[in-house]
């Protein structure tokens, strides 16, 4: 198996675990507001492969000249674009939240290729043009939408783009998980001091074994492991097929929540899901763009 398609399994199966986040979330938000639970979901990733790595004896410090780009991670895409898409998706509501934010591949591309760090060719942009359409059909937008509230989601997925590109960048030459442990802590940092302004009060009586799992599973699997097979898949298959299989969370998400919180799958999915196979077609490398 080449590293391309290693790289491209390890996007999509990060975007398999955030697509089945969404079961787990409807369950941990009702008892945890989103600001603590963010926070809380930072530290026990970092806490998690600080430990594994302690036990197994493996090397979980960075070289001091990768800490502004782990910086930048912690802060940008962890603080401010989950906190952002939290904002805007208040605002907007959860449709066209789900539609912007997942958008974010564009920004990854785009910014990637201004900065000339990848070859991206039209056929390539055709296929992320059809992963969005995707996510569209999926969203079920169908009115108009709060200004500030698109604003906000906007700037989620920018700057959850640059996180793409900077992670990207960062791991192709350092550890994954070591990385993404340490930009969790600065995550972890960054949002408690934000716990203030957090209107909800957490909901300590209603703290059962299950919600309980449900804050491990997003700590340790939708982040720990998520978030450092997403940015080892950037690093290894690139900004474009990293996007396409970011596209599939959604599809992942709505199959979940029909299966188990037995929500009704949309007239559109069928075809949303054709759009996003045809998207990734499109989007695969060929000889001639190497």
């Amino acid at each position: 198996m080449s590293s391309v398609q290693k790289g491209f399994l390890a996007a999509l199966a990060a975007s398999a675990i955030w697509g089945g986040m969404y079961v787990i979330s409807r369950v941990v938000l009702e008892v945890i507001p989103p600001i603590p639970l963010v926070a809380l979901r930072m530290l026990i990733s970092a806490l998690t492969i600080f430990i594994v790595y302690a036990l197994m004896r493996r090397e979980w410090r960075i070289p001091r000249a990768a800490w502004g780009q782990v910086a930048i991670m912690g802060v940008v895409g962890y603080v401010v674009s989950i906190c952002a898409q939290f904002i805007g998706t208040k605002l907007a509501g959860a449709a066209l939240g789900s539609l912007i934010t997942t958008a974010s591949p564009l920004f990854t591309v785009a910014i990637a290729a201004t900065f000339g760090l990848e070859k991206v060719p039209i056929r390539a942009w055709l296929g992320l043009g059809f992963g969005l359409l995707a996510v569209y059909l999926l969203s079920g937008v169908n009115e108009g939408g709060n200004v500030a509230g698109a604003l906000w989601l906007l700037l989620a997925a920018f700057t959850w783009g640059v996180l793409g590109v900077v992670g990207g960048q960062t791991v192709a030459k350092l550890d994954a998980f070591a990385v993404t442990a340490w930009a969790s802590l600065i995550g972890c940092l960054g949002t408690t001091a934000l716990i203030p302004l957090e209107t909800s009060p957490i909901q300590w009586q209603a703290i059962t074994p299950l919600v309980l799992l449900g804050v491990f599973y997003v700590g340790i699997i939708s982040t720990a492991v998520a978030f450092a097979l997403w940015v080892y898949g950037v690093s290894r298959a690139g900004s474009v097929l990293s996007g396409i299989a970011f596209f599939a969370q959604p599809i992942v998400g709505s199959l979940l929540g029909a299966l188990l919180l037995k929500e009704q799958l949309s007239s559109s999915f069928a075809l949303a899901a054709g759009l996003l196979f045809l998207g990734g077609w499109l989007a695969r490398p060929s000889p001639r763009d190497s």
